[in-house]
């Protein structure tokens, strides 16, 4: 018999894989950035705020132009020029008044660059703005997860995209202008990291986890990792079995997908 929904219990494991990751993410690097005793962390801290691409780091990044360290500042300005907006180019304009250095100076002239090319947000432009997807394989993590269950998570998160009205998911011969032209483009892939059957008095208990990742393409960049878990009940018969896992897997993909969702629509999906 077929585990009722309520004997699915989601035992999340998500580092940055709940509807609030990317805010929760941007909280995490602002503070490093604006706080860590390190130039070096910082360094970093304004790079990945570029790569996540959600807004709500401009303001620290435009704190950060003020930063001792004259590597920090050309990263924030870098990055600056990644989110854009109207404060993002009005604090480069203001750092080119006062800087001196001049790896800096050129970061800024090149971020305030990129931002003039960029449609104006919400124009005729921006709005028919396409983001570009290509699915991998999905394989390579647990044996027990066979064909059938890969092409049930591969498939919600893939359906859960494509329905975005800016995204375009790309699959076989379309694939190979992807990334060409200056179009944004990314790679969804990952694995099932884990799916095991465990008894539990009469019944038996079956848990997955999966790991999914969202990298630039075609450099494979990693931008982020997300990943998910869930437990279901279920009974000790093959098919009970078989319905167990499928389960599992869809209750992690439904929540994955979720967090998919939150961050191209940030990238303007």
């Amino acid at each position: 018999m077929k585990a009722a929904p309520a004997a699915v219990m989601l035992a999340l494991a998500i580092g940055m894989a709940s509807s609030g990751f990317a805010a929760s993410k941007t909280d995490e690097l602002s503070t490093a950035l604006l706080s860590d005793p390190s130039f070096k962390v910082r360094t970093q801290a304004a790079l990945l705020l570029g790569k996540l691409g959600d807004k709500a780091g401009v303001d620290s990044l435009v704190r950060a132009l003020g930063d001792d360290n004259k590597t920090v500042r050309a990263m924030a300005a870098q990055s600056l020029g990644k989110l854009g907006g109207d404060k993002a180019s009005a604090a480069l304009k203001a750092l080119l008044q006062r800087e001196d250095d001049g790896f800096v100076r050129g970061q800024a002239e090149k971020a305030l660059a990129s931002l003039r090319a960029a449609p104006p947000s919400g124009g005729a432009d921006s709005k028919d703005r396409k983001v570009y997807l290509k699915f991998g394989p999905f394989t390579g993590g647990s044996k027990a997860a066979d064909a059938n269950l890969i092409g049930l998570l591969r498939g919600t998160l893939r359906k859960s995209l494509a329905d975005l009205p800016n995204v375009v998911v790309l699959e076989g011969a379309e694939e190979k202008n992807l990334g060409k032209g200056g179009r944004p483009a990314f790679l969804v892939d990952g694995n099932v990291l884990k799916l095991d059957d465990k008894e539990s008095g009469s019944a038996l208990e079956t848990s997955c986890e999966v790991k999914v990742l969202i990298a630039r393409w075609p450099s494979r960049s990693v931008i982020l990792w997300t990943s998910a878990g869930a437990a279901v009940q279920g009974g000790k018969r093959d098919r009970d079995r078989q319905n167990a896992r499928h389960d599992c897997l869809e209750a992690s993909a439904g929540q994955l997908a979720d967090s998919l969702v939150g961050y191209f629509k940030s990238q303007g999906g």
